[in-house]
């Protein structure tokens, strides 16, 4: 079952990637995906029978090497590890394995502590060892989807043990990401599911008004495929996105707006009006969250973090609470646009620590207190300043 070249040879620098708990629900549907576009796929997943019967399935599309295991077991990860090698090397990771725990899902002080370890080390030691027995075999560039969940983030009665270990696991990729600049690092809410594991979590309840993995499918190719900066998405968010913008112009309006007290804020902007989270941080230079609205985003940001971004971008602290920044294809053309219709340039490009590209502009307006406008182009390098 390991290897199938038969029915579908592999040409020359096709992109490979290893997707773990590939069996069934959204490994499954993520692993088809990829063998329509010619990835070639090492899968692996507890269930030797399920995981033969999606073998057959896909090895008539593209080379698939399917190895049966737990990937809690480094016998396994070893296997995955000489996978990765026969085939050139790996483009992605996805770490989607995982366990629930316990069904019915108990309260934290009834919870069974050898179940929470049995929880940490499938759903956050796993991950990580699956990544150092395959670093060798990562390509410069590759894409690591750590895939999360909202329960790692919010406080749903009964869900302490996993949302504890998405937590951990959402950590663990923020710091990997800061580690790790030549990577994307992604950890990626799917949102709920059709799945096996959703109905143990909901045991003799009816889950199908719950979409199927399939529609979250399409934000994790975004990431596999595109260009986005490190840091923690929603997959289904990433499926509602507009279509990329030409080569030219604005690519994105962010409002920044600096705030005093930025629970009261983030409570107001993001529970208030209900938008979803795209990114955040919370690092020495200070503390942030970008927020989608529509097609805009609103990024909050405590003051220590608002004057760290005036030194960096304009050597001195210049900005009011609002600032308007841009995404644009190229910064320096955009910045001379501008200046030919009355902006100035507050200071020359500048690459920022957080690998952005990025011009201070001051709008024409009148007096010394001119809106601040931020132009900022992604690079290759460039990182969130934040199943």
């Amino acid at each position: 079952m390991a290897d199938d070249r038969r029915t579908a040879p592999t040409p020359t620098g096709t992109r490979a990637a290893l997707v773990t708990g590939a069996s069934r629900g959204l490994g499954l549907a993520l692993a088809r995906a990829l063998a329509r576009d010619g990835w070639t796929l090492i899968l692996d997943a507890r269930g030797a029978d399920a995981l033969e019967a999606a073998h057959a399935e896909l090895a008539t599309q593209t080379r698939v090497l399917a190895i049966p295991g737990d990937v809690t077991d480094p016998r396994h990860r070893a296997a995955l590890a000489d996978a990765a090698r026969s085939v050139g090397g790996l483009d992605a990771v996805v770490n989607n394995a995982g366990i629930l725990g316990p069904s019915p899902l108990p309260a934290l002080l009834d919870f069974p502590l050898d179940a929470l370890e049995d929880i940490f080390r499938a759903n956050v030691v796993a991950p990580l060892a699956v990544l150092q027995a395959v670093r060798e075999a990562l390509k410069p560039g590759a894409r690591i989807l750590n895939i999360t969940s909202d329960a790692g983030v919010e406080a749903y009665p009964g869900w302490g043990g996993y949302g504890a270990g998405k937590a951990a696991l959402e950590q663990l990729s923020h710091v990997l990401a800061a580690e790790q600049p030549d990577w994307r690092v992604y950890w990626v809410d799917p949102g709920d599911m059709r799945t096996a594991m959703h109905q143990a979590a909901f045991p003799g309840e009816d889950i199908s008004d719950r979409p199927l993995p399939e529609e979250s499918v399409p934000g994790l190719l975004a990431l596999l495929t595109g260009d986005l900066p490190s840091g923690r998405y929603q997959a289904r968010t990433l499926s509602d996105a507009p279509p990329a913008e030409p080569e030219r112009g604005v690519r994105e309006l962010r409002v920044a707006l600096t705030v005093d007290d930025f629970e009261r804020a983030l409570r107001l902007y993001r529970d208030g009006f209900g938008l979803d989270v795209v990114k955040e941080w919370d690092s020495p230079e200070g503390r942030g969250v970008v927020l989608a609205a529509g097609r805009g985003t609103v990024e909050l940001l405590d003051r220590a973090d608002s004057a760290y971004t005036d030194q960096v971008e304009a050597g001195r602290r210049i900005s009011g609470p609002v600032r308007l920044a841009f995404e644009v294809a190229d910064v320096r053309a955009t910045a001379a646009a501008l200046q030919a219709h009355g902006a100035t340039a507050v200071r020359e490009p500048v690459r920022t620590t957080w690998g952005d590209l990025n011009q201070r502009m001051q709008a024409p307006d009148p007096g010394p207190d001119g809106m601040q406008l931020s132009l900022f182009q992604l690079t290759p390098d460039s990182t969130p300043s934040t199943e």
